[in-house]
């Protein structure tokens, strides 16, 4: 059981240093974007942001300002069912990340859901 924990981890680790070059530059051009021209429409849109990665961001953080909790409280949060795939859909849709039909793809949130079940191993 630790084991697993650890290599999930360690998954998610390595994930985070790969990509957080690239987040932070997607991020500053965001920010930069929405101080010089502000617009009601959508900074990007992708549609091809996988669950795991869905999942991964919101356990990093990323989603705090739609009120989903990062790390510990994240993972317990799941476990007490206050948050679920659908929270994080919409966070995702909020953030500009996903486009807004994805909250009615139903295998879509059964791929996030069966994300989420690697946080429900531990003790």
């Amino acid at each position: 059981m630790k084991r697993l924990i650890t290599t999930t981890l360690s998954v998610m680790l390595i994930f985070a240093i790969s990509n957080s070059a690239n987040a932070q530059t997607r991020h500053s051009k965001e920010d930069a974007v929405t101080q010089t021209a502000p617009s009601k429409t959508p900074k990007s849109i992708s549609p091809h942001l996988t669950p795991f990665h869905l999942v991964n961001l919101s356990y990093q953080g990323y989603f705090k300002k739609q009120g989903i909790p990062s790390y510990g409280n994240f993972i317990s949060e799941y476990r007490q069912k206050k948050i679920n795939a659908r929270d994080l859909v919409k966070a995702g849709i909020e953030h500009y990340m996903l486009s807004a039909d994805m909250l009615n793809d139903q295998q879509y949130i059964n791929a996030v859901d069966s994300q989420f079940l690697t946080f429900n191993t531990g003790n």
